[in-house]
């Protein structure tokens, strides 16, 4: 799909109510593997999950969470945390930050530039990361036994990166909103 098509997408979920949708429905799934899915994983690892370590983890770590697990726990972690919860999140994730960051910078008149004008690509980055990271982690789960360190260290990479380009979409939002709080008040 073209980016100006994309763009054109996006840009008609930039409305108030699109938007105020999306953050209500990608909060939700959020929520529920918040008290679901992730308490469940979390005790049987006996630590946080390898999806919520944003600074990663060390082929030692991974070792023994994996150590850790049981059947039951990996089922739960494949479905529906990761081929479920975790691909409708990145992906409602995305589409919110993304008519957040294209709402932004059309309220504060943003000038094409190069780099700034594909600002909104950003969230999908993410979003792609995550699922890299999603299928590292099912690769980890379902061979417990003969897990490679190299398995592992791809998995903690896409999780570090997934986590710093999010980062990096909620700071240019962040950033875009006061930006748009600094003009609206010299406006008024």
């Amino acid at each position: 799909m073209p980016l100006t098509k994309l763009y054109s997408i996006l840009e008609r979920l930039t409305t108030k109510r699109a938007i105020l949708v999306l953050f209500v429905v990608a909060h939700l799934v959020l929520l529920v593997m918040m008290l679901f899915t992730f308490p469940s994983i979390n005790a049987q690892f006996g630590t946080e999950a390898f999806d919520l370590r944003a600074t990663g983890y060390s082929v030692e770590e991974a070792t023994v969470m994996l150590q850790n697990l049981n059947q039951e726990t990996i089922d739960l972690y494949l479905f529906p945390q990761l081929f479920l919860l975790d691909v409708l999140y990145p992906f409602l994730l995305a589409l919110l930050l993304s008519t957040l960051i294209i709402r932004l910078s059309g309220l504060i008149k943003m000038k094409p530039h190069p780099l700034f004008s594909h600002l909104y690509l950003l969230p999908f980055l993410a979003m792609a990361l995550d699922y890299a990271e999603n299928v590292s982690i099912a690769l980890m789960i379902t061979n417990t036994s003969q897990i490679s360190a190299s398995v592992i260290q791809t998995a903690n990479l896409f999780t570090q990166l997934k986590s710093g380009v999010t980062t990096v979409c909620w700071l240019v939002v962040i950033i875009l909103f006061f930006v748009w709080l600094i003009k609206r008040k010299r406006s008024s």
